[in-house]
């Protein structure tokens, strides 16, 4: 009978194009990857994987057997899900991924208040890229998945919750606070900028803002943490733009203005279908909804939209 684990280790490799980005996933070293393939391979009595030096891919026996587990799996989870509805507690274990801003702000009291009202559900958080988060979610590495709307990926077999309409603002150094409250990025054209890492999704997105706005920025710094790129920032050494969710003591002595039109994203909620009964799952939805709420300006929806 085939070991359902290993064939969760082979769904990484779905979206994964090495060992190694496959492990990260599933918090394991890429020599036990390697290991549970080898097993899965010697099960079914033939190769799953086709191999170029050390990137992979599923080969047509591989795809099938995918295809066979994601179905598998996805009955699997209403079981569960079934089964917990009977138990008068909220327990178990519970995975959540979402992108620095959103684990630094609204994550944290969401978090706690699940914890208080159901000490018997042990969560994990992992600090993930959107579309890192989409492919977890569906590998299984992930449960709950908060992200936003700007990554491409696919979302068969997902449920998604509006959860937040989140605003882009234009930081500044600190003797530019002579500007109007409002500003139109088209007038920084000339500016130096400094954006998220080269192959974030926000990186992107900005691009192509600052492109719809008719100019390419001229990008001198890239900074996947907060604090390095404000600190350029604060000495002059160019802009940025970040979520209104940073606003607070980083950003006291930079000049930060709110753009007109306004730029902004949607962080969404994310779930398989195939848990959504799930009572753990439940109370962390509603959980982020009332953190994201909280926040002034927070109107989080309730509304679930399934795609099937």
């Amino acid at each position: 009978m085939l070991d359902i684990r290993r064939l969760q280790v082979l769904a990484a490799l779905e979206n994964s194009n090495t060992m190694t980005s496959a492990a990260a996933h599933l918090h394991m070293t890429p020599s036990a990857v390697s290991q549970q393939i080898a097993a899965l391979e010697r099960e079914v009595d033939m190769a799953l994987l086709d191999r170029s030096g050390r990137r992979v891919r599923l080969n047509a026996a591989g795809r099938l057997l995918i295809g066979q587990y994601h179905r598998i799996h996805a009955v699997m989870e209403e079981t569960e899900a079934c089964l917990e509805q009977l138990r008068t507690e909220v327990s178990g274990e519970l995975t959540i991924s979402t992108f620095p801003s959103f684990c630094s702000t609204i994550l944290p009291e969401a978090l706690m208040q699940l914890r208080r009202a159901h000490p018997q559900l042990r969560t994990q958080v992992l600090d993930m890229e959107p579309l890192e988060s989409i492919e977890g979610l569906r590998s299984g590495a992930v449960d709950v998945a908060v992200v936003d709307d700007i990554s491409p990926g696919s979302l068969e077999g997902v449920d998604i919750t509006e959860l937040w309409r989140d605003e882009i603002v234009l930081c500044l150094p600190p003797d530019r606070e002579d500007l109007s409250t409002q500003v139109g990025l088209a007038d920084f054209a000339d500016e130096h900028w400094i954006l998220d890492s080269v192959d974030a999704s926000f990186t992107d997105f900005l691009r192509q803002t600052c492109r719809d706005a008719g100019f390419e920025p001229d990008v001198v710094a890239h900074c996947s943490n907060l604090t390095a790129a404000l600190g350029l920032v604060r000495a002059g050494f160019g802009a940025t733009l970040i979520s209104e969710l940073n606003l607070g003591r980083e950003t006291t002595d930079v000049t930060v203005r709110r753009l007109d039109p306004p730029i902004s994203r949607n962080h969404r909620i994310l779930t398989r279908s195939s848990n959504r009964d799930s009572p753990a799952i439940a109370a962390t939805r509603r959980q982020l909804q009332v953190a994201a709420g909280a926040r002034p300006g927070g109107q989080p929806k309730l509304t679930a939209t399934k795609n099937r």
